[in-house]
């Protein structure tokens, strides 16, 4: 099975006006239109959230992991005090890149905690493939296989590479950084990466990995948090045995987070 199996957020297999879902382009996990636009016309989205690869559902858009605002509910577990509200602040710069998301609990305007968020989707191989798949969609069905695959290698070595530079960062100022990631990315790494070092989820850790599966219930697919695992700035390193980052100090990113306010989502739970 090589094809994909959501566009726009629509199961493939469900019944749906598809000539006007691939017209409006329209993601429903950011309620806009998507942002994968076709290298060759940009006013072209792709719209594949979704492929079918060795009989597995593998998330290749990392906006698709917004589904809910599931993934900050599960994050806020990690923050050390509650807090009446809790707020998502996106695209936060940090030493070593943008950090995707924070979750930061707040009372009043004061900034009491927060986690770093990154996700991470798989890259794949063969875009022409799915774009086919787009086409014979549009003129009412997919068929068979499309030339799509997944680059295991480069969505790893793109993730761990910025998290290497962030963790450092994040245990510096004494705060935990998460990686949202499919279950079965995590299985390439370890089959790839010394990851022996890595365990059940302990709170004195600063680096931690949502592992979540994909399931297709009612021709709709879910996300579930199947566990939590975590290590150390270390451990990253040790994966990729690499040097140091900058530094960044607590009061900074509370002026970073402040500054980001009026972007924020305001989580209910």
């Amino acid at each position: 099975m090589k094809q994909p199996l959501e566009f726009y957020g629509m199961n493939t297999a469900s019944e749906q006006t598809w000539k006007r879902i691939l017209s409006e382009q329209q993601c429903p996990f950011v309620a806009s239109r998507c942002v994968k636009q076709r290298k060759s016309n940009s006013e072209q989205t792709i719209g594949a959230c979704i492929i079918g690869y060795q009989e597995q559902p593998l998330i290749i858009c990392p906006k698709r992991f917004l589904q809910n605002h599931q993934i900050f509910v599960d994050a806020a577990a990690l923050i050390k005090t509650r807090s009446a509200r809790y707020i998502v602040v996106p695209e936060v710069t940090m030493p070593g890149g943008s950090v995707d998301y924070f979750v930061v609990a707040m009372r009043g305007e004061e900034v009491l905690d927060y986690v770093g968020l990154e996700i991470q989707g798989l890259d794949t191989t063969g875009s022409g493939g799915i774009w086919a798949a787009r086409e014979d969609l549009m003129r009412g069905a997919m068929y068979g296989e499309y030339g799509c695959g997944v680059n295991w290698k480069m969505s790893a070595k793109t993730i761990l590479m910025q998290l290497h530079h962030k963790a450092e960062t994040f245990e510096f100022l004494g705060k935990k950084l998460l990686l949202v990631i499919q279950r079965q990315f995590l299985d390439y790494m370890q089959r790839e990466f010394q990851t022996e070092h890595f365990h059940a989820a302990e709170a004195h850790d600063t680096v931690h990995f949502h592992l979540y599966d994909c399931l297709d219930i009612n021709d709709s697919y879910r996300l579930r948090l199947e566990s939590r695992i975590s290590t150390s700035a270390g451990g990253v390193e040790r994966m990729l045995k690499l040097g140091n980052t900058a530094q960044i100090t607590h009061d900074d990113v509370i002026a970073i987070i402040k500054r980001k306010l009026p972007k924020a989502i305001t989580l209910n739970f």
